[in-house]
């Protein structure tokens, strides 16, 4: 679950998306009280991120940065193990 959070804010420092939220505009020297608190991304904008990440997969294969599993393993057993024997 995510943190929520309530700040009490002058008109004129609310941003510009807030204000046009606001039903009406908001009233010079008028305080708002403003809650922030973090949205889950919807199921469609995480299909389009995976979406987005496998053409970049993709287009990493066609410009040929790629590196076969066997040595893409000893990199990493390398890396995160570096006193590690065979």
């Amino acid at each position: 679950m995510s943190e929520r959070f309530t700040a009490t804010v002058q008109a004129d420092a609310l941003s510009h998306e807030l204000a046009a939220a606001l039903s009406l505009r908001p009233i010079r020297g008028a305080r708002y009280r403003v809650t922030v608190e973090e949205v889950e991304e919807s199921d469609e904008e995480k299909r389009a991120a995976l979406r987005a990440a496998i053409q970049r997969g993709r287009d990493d294969i066609a410009a040929g940065r790629v590196i076969d599993g066997e040595t893409a393993f000893a990199q990493l057993a390398a890396k995160h193990f570096p006193n590690r024997t065979k």
